[in-house]
């Protein structure tokens, strides 16, 4: 029977210790270190996205904000639904993002240019370049929101990076990682046990596991590379 393509992550550390005859004292920081890996091949290699719907918080009729996720490390669009595809906003770093807090109570200050919806330059005249967005975001990452222009109630979809770890529940994680989580422990460990030599070998080690990943991950499939090279030809009359 094939194994599973899930495993939690505390199935990869009581395998390890398992496989390596470790004394359970060691699970804890053990569950650090391949927490710390899972991070990293999530911001690093994973090619897959989160997308969560998250609701606009208002602050004017022009501007709201959507509160990031917890698990949510890098940044990768924000966007409407509209006929069908995803309709992106364009960053634009210069929103204002400060807001008034009086009584305990968030506001905007108008007179400040807080709320204040963005006029953009038009033109449409013959030899005009450029272009403008209906809608506009900004990433706050110390306040962890993101400030929108152009929509500030309903819905918008975030596409974001995750930790990969799960603060309160299970973990999962893809089953065909495991090795490469199992030479990054005992890379940790034989630093921990001050161990010179076998820290670079095991070092070593690691990187080929991970580039076997990258690998995996990045290797086109054949209905992949028909396709490219049918997006490559032209329709032309055969002589």
């Amino acid at each position: 029977m094939a194994t599973d393509a899930l495993i939690t992550l505390d199935q990869v550390v009581s395998r390890f210790m398992l496989k390596y005859e470790l004394l359970p004292e060691r699970a804890v920081s053990l569950t650090e270190h391949a927490a710390n890996c899972l991070r990293d091949y999530y911001l690093y290699d994973a090619p897959d996205l989160q997308i969560s719907k998250l609701s606009v918080n208002t602050l004017s009729t022009n501007v709201g904000y959507v509160t990031m996720p917890d698990d949510m490390i890098g940044f990768n669009g924000i966007a409407v639904p509209m006929d069908g595809e995803w309709w992106h906003f364009t960053q634009k770093d210069s929103i204002v993002n400060t807001t008034t807090t009086t009584l305990g109570i968030e506001s905007v200050d108008t007179a400040f240019g807080e709320g204040e919806g963005i006029t953009d330059p038009k033109n449409d005249t013959y030899g005009g370049v450029g272009g403008v967005n209906d809608y506009y975001y900004k990433v706050d990452w110390d306040a962890r929101r993101i400030y929108t222009e152009g929509i500030s109630t309903g819905t918008v979809a975030v596409m974001y990076t995750s930790s990969g770890v799960t603060a309160s529940g299970t973990t999962y994680l893809p089953e065909f990682i495991t090795p490469m989580l199992d030479a990054y422990l005992l890379w940790k460990l034989s630093i921990m046990n001050g161990d010179v030599r076998s820290e670079q070998l095991r070092e070593k080690s690691f990187e080929k596991s991970e580039l076997k990943v990258r690998g995996f991950i990045n290797s086109m499939t054949y209905s992949e590379w028909s396709d490219l090279f049918a997006s490559l030809t032209t329709q032309s009359p055969q002589r």
